[in-house]
């Protein structure tokens, strides 16, 4: 009997140590980036499919092109409704949970459309403009698995005729003509080098030109923290006075924040309150200058190691695809 106890409490043991180091391991990075994240070179195939199983409700866009490989830079028009929002996924190229988190709502939405009512309500109101990557170059490098830190795009900014992939490029989302005079940064090896003048990227040009065309009611840009010091935060634009309009965008933003809980650790997204970045960034053109709502979504949790996780494997980041599309259905119900 005493054997037999033993045994079963060996086994229970050995199951707890198993579930630990699976549970430990899926609070961790993962790089090269797991099967569940979309590719560049596989991206073409999936707009196909998912315009092509909704040829009513998806249209597949080419927006413009990369500025120094000439790489598309492609877009989903979802929804039959005459507002416009635009989603943007990524501009830095280590950050692709707002690749896989944007092509998770144009698959999930146009597939839900025909059976869920609330869902066929919200895209009949509205048309989504999804832009799974501003930053093609970067995401090429990072989903190939070259390098799992790698931020700009792939101009030879230091012009010694070859691309040296940690130092080399624009930080896009500093590249945008607001601001831009106040980016005190300008060594072109720093990670947050804002170019050599506004808008200087085709990448830059390309959404501006869609910002323009479009009549946006609000847009949103997904970003993560690899440094996990603005994790699960939503940040606003720069302003010197809260007027009615910023007080509504606040409350829209507070309402996704809500609703978005955080991945490894109680609670929920924080909206950053405090001052916000005076520089090129999207967020402040699109508000600024093309009096569109905006804000930036910091995705990537902080595991209890204190790491942040902005590559975490499948199981973790299917459960932030189905968060963050909730609060996002919650945010366009509220507009």
């Amino acid at each position: 009997m005493r054997a037999k106890r033993n045994c079963l409490l060996l086994c229970l043991w050995l199951v707890f140590l198993i579930s630990g180091s699976s549970c430990a391991y899926q609070a961790q990075n993962v790089f090269p980036l797991d099967n569940a994240y979309p590719r560049h070179n596989t991206l073409v195939a999936e707009l196909n499919r998912i315009s092509n199983a909704a040829p009513g409700l998806v249209k597949h866009r080419i927006i413009g092109f990369s500025d120094t490989e000439s790489l598309p830079i492609y877009a989903l028009e979802l929804g039959k409704g005459e507002r416009n929002i635009l989603i943007i996924g990524q501009h830095h190229g280590e950050e692709v949970l707002g690749v896989a988190l944007s092509l998770y709502y144009a698959e999930s939405l146009s597939q839900r459309y025909d059976k869920d009512k609330r869902i066929r309500e919200i895209l009949n109101e509205y048309t989504l403009w999804i832009v799974p990557s501003l930053n093609p170059e970067g995401w090429r490098i990072v989903s190939e698995g070259v390098i799992n830190s790698k931020r700009k795009n792939n101009r030879d900014t230091d012009k010694n005729g070859r691309l040296d992939l940690r130092t080399d490029g624009v930080d896009l989302n500093r590249n945008y003509p607001v601001f831009w005079d106040k980016d005190s940064e300008l060594n072109p090896l720093s990670t947050n080098y804002k170019g050599s003048e506004p808008a200087s990227e085709a990448e830059i040009k390309a959404i501006i030109q869609l910002g323009r065309q479009k009549d946006f009611s609000f847009a949103i840009f997904y970003h993560s923290s690899a440094l996990g010091l603005l994790n699960e935060r939503i940040f606003l634009p720069a302003v010197d006075k809260h007027n009615d309009k910023y007080l509504d965008l606040q409350r829209l933003a507070a309402l996704y924040a809500k609703k978005t809980p955080r991945d490894y650790e109680r609670g929920h997204y924080s909206l950053h309150l405090g001052p916000s970045s005076r520089v090129g960034n999207a967020r402040n053109f699109f508000y600024h200058s093309l009096g569109v709502p905006a804000m930036l979504i910091e995705v990537g949790g902080i595991n209890k190691a204190g790491v942040s996780v902005i590559h975490p494997p499948a199981r973790i980041l299917q459960k932030i695809q189905k968060r963050h599309l909730e609060a996002l259905l919650c945010l366009l119900e509220a507009m």
